[in-house]
């Protein structure tokens, strides 16, 4: 092989891997919702003394949407929550690299996360208490990252 053979060849290997990696993380669903989980722990303040924890790795959880529900709708202590006295809609799980989608109806929901011990997480509020909430349109998707925090210190 000449040597601008295997130029063109390397610049087509990247071009080809820079499109499978875009695809990572996009949705195939038409309306919904979807996104990465990230678990964040340690010591997240800059500190002379004190090395800053990892920022944060993609990890593995069941999801749980309802119907939007508010604080009066959940029993425990934000951002971990025991109950949800809410319409369970769908339960999903994301895949080995923290992404995960769901479709949904046109419609006003809440997403929390199932950690180990069988609480539910979700640490966004909103001004009228609705908890992680996310309003879903017709024909759109809606990107929630979420970061499961409640072991980390700011």
């Amino acid at each position: 092989m000449t040597s601008t053979k295997k130029m063109l060849f390397v610049c087509l290997v990247i071009i080809l891997t820079g499109c499978v990696t875009k695809k990572e993380g996009m949705p195939k669903i038409k309306q919904g919702v979807f996104g990465t989980l990230n678990w964040i722990e340690g010591n997240m303040m800059p500190s002379p003394d004190e090395p800053k924890a990892k920022a944060h790795k993609v990890v593995t959880r069941e999801l749980q949407v309802y119907e939007v529900v508010t604080f009066k709708d959940v029993e425990g202590e934000a951002p971990l929550f025991t109950k949800v006295k809410g319409r369970l809609i769908k339960t999903i799980k994301s895949n080995a690299n923290g992404f995960y989608e769901c479709e949904l109806a046109v419609g006003e929901y809440s997403v929390f996360t199932v950690e180990p011990d069988g609480k539910l997480f979700a640490n966004n509020f909103d001004g009228s208490g609705k908890i992680n909430s996310i309003n879903v349109m017709p024909e759109s998707t809606i990107k929630l990252d979420i970061q499961i925090n409640y072991k980390a210190a700011y």
